[in-house]
């Protein structure tokens, strides 16, 4: 057979998308890497899954909450406080924070260690007592180089001043500094006014003397510099963690030791998933001989992106429900890639051209596949809607399981099989390539 330049270029293109699926691939297990001069670093999904405590043992401490007298706050919102200052200093946005009403014991459960690069990370009792102290963040008037003390009445700006709080990095020559930039109110920008430019004044955290901070005239930016970077780092988030989620107003006194709990479930579930869709792609390699190269891309694809998406929005997606539900949108996909191609592969085997038998499989599965899609969706929307730990995930599962499907067997399946065309109509032959099972 003569390779035409429509060939060609198919081959080129499919080649092209092919190398974007394996990039993906291999950017969704990668681990944590700088990408630019600021030192701000982006997460493989697998990371993210990892920092959840899916993939790795956990360590487990139970804590005794008393809310000061006189607040507004309740164990809900310490809990909600404490989840974010584990996701916004450690990165741990799966962790388990709960608090039982009837023994009024708070439990949090982290990572027992994090194995995603060679730096020295600290302690999971170290994260811990970061993120269940009360967090009070002070600016204090006095000069930080005089090696001030606390003092109430040099207090200038709290929390009800700062309006948020985000860290920057920046190089100085061989040191990095780490910055915790934080915007004030209208009333905050007032009372700053009384600082002085290039001036270090003091912060405290707690009633303690933390570190410096200078004032901008458009922000504060709070100095972490000089000391062992990921400790820096660390005490940058830590503190904009601090600001974003205000003090605690509680106190939690630590209950006996920390319990270490073994996790393999992670593990397991990816292994039965990897056999699931190891066993897609064998089946359609051997069904649909050439054809596979399009189901089995579009899978892959819809694979990587979800573990992408599944990683940007924090999914939990080792909770068993949501486990199951990720199963479940996989077989669908693969049940109508495979609604498809029989089609093909039947019309074919009956003498049919390839661009034909394409055309009539699509137009007689366009109906069913859409309706199929459109309510697998809805049950979705209905599982998520409802609020238990088996029926919302689950049902978090379906609703992206169901766009996904859509996209992968309703559009890029379609769209694959257009391109290669060229390769099964070059020769005019009415005889199917695909060859048939006796």
């Amino acid at each position: 057979m003569t390779v035409t330049t429509k060939q060609v270029l198919v081959a080129l293109l499919l080649c092209l998308v092919l190398a974007v699926t394996v990039t993906l691939g291999v950017f969704c297990f990668i681990p944590n890497f700088d990408v630019n001069e600021f030192g701000e670093y982006y997460q493989s999904a697998l990371t993210v899954t990892q920092k959840s405590g899916a993939f790795t043992d956990t360590v487990k401490a139970n804590y005794t909450l008393k809310l000061e007298e006189e607040t507004e706050a309740t164990p809900q919102e310490v809990v909600k406080a404490i989840s974010s200052r584990l996701s916004k200093t450690y990165g741990y946005y799966g962790s388990k924070v709960e608090y039982d009403e009837a023994t009024g014991i708070l439990s949090v459960e982290i990572p027992k260690s994090d194995n995603t690069n060679t730096q020295v990370k600290p302690s999971a009792q170290t994260i811990l007592n970061n993120v269940i102290v009360d967090g009070k963040v002070e600016i204090l008037n006095t000069n930080y180089s005089n090696s001030p003390s606390y003092s109430e009445d040099s207090v200038l700006l709290t929390q009800e001043h700062f309006r948020r709080a985000n860290v920057r990095s920046y190089i100085n020559q061989d040191a990095t500094l780490y910055i915790c930039r934080v915007k004030l109110t209208k009333e905050g920008a007032e009372l700053a006014k009384e600082l002085s430019a290039n001036t270090p004044y003091t912060v405290a955290i707690d009633g303690q003397v933390e570190t410096w901070v200078y004032w901008t005239g458009n922000e504060l930016q709070i100095t972490y510099a000089y000391t062992d970077e990921i400790t820096s780092q660390e005490h940058a988030r830590a503190m904009a963690a601090y600001i974003s989620t205000g003090a605690l107003d509680a106190t939690l006194t630590q209950e006996g030791s920390t319990e270490e709990i073994a996790n393999n479930y992670g593990w397991i579930y990816l292994l039965v998933f990897g056999l699931v869709v190891l066993a897609s792609f064998v089946f359609f390699a051997v069904r649909y001989k050439g054809l596979c190269v399009i189901p089995i891309l579009t899978q892959a694809l819809s694979i990587f992106v979800f573990m992408f998406f599944g990683a940007l929005v924090h999914l939990e997606i080792f909770n068993v429900a949501m486990g199951v539900g990720v199963i479940l949108a996989y077989a669908f996909a693969s049940f109508f890639s495979a609604f498809t191609f029989e089609k093909i592969r039947k019309y074919m085997n009956n003498g049919k051209t390839y661009s034909w038998a394409r055309y009539t499989a699509y137009k007689e599965t366009n109906v069913v596949s859409a309706i199929a899609h459109g309510g697998l969706l809805v049950l979705g929307i209905i599982l998520w809607v409802i609020p238990t730990l088996v029926t919302a995930p689950l049902g978090n599962a379906l609703v992206y399981g169901a766009v996904l499907s859509f996209i992968a067997t309703y559009c890029l399946n379609r769209l694959f099989a257009f391109l290669v065309g060229p390769f099964f109509d070059a020769t005019k032959q009415t005889k199917s390539p695909v060859k048939s099972r006796k």
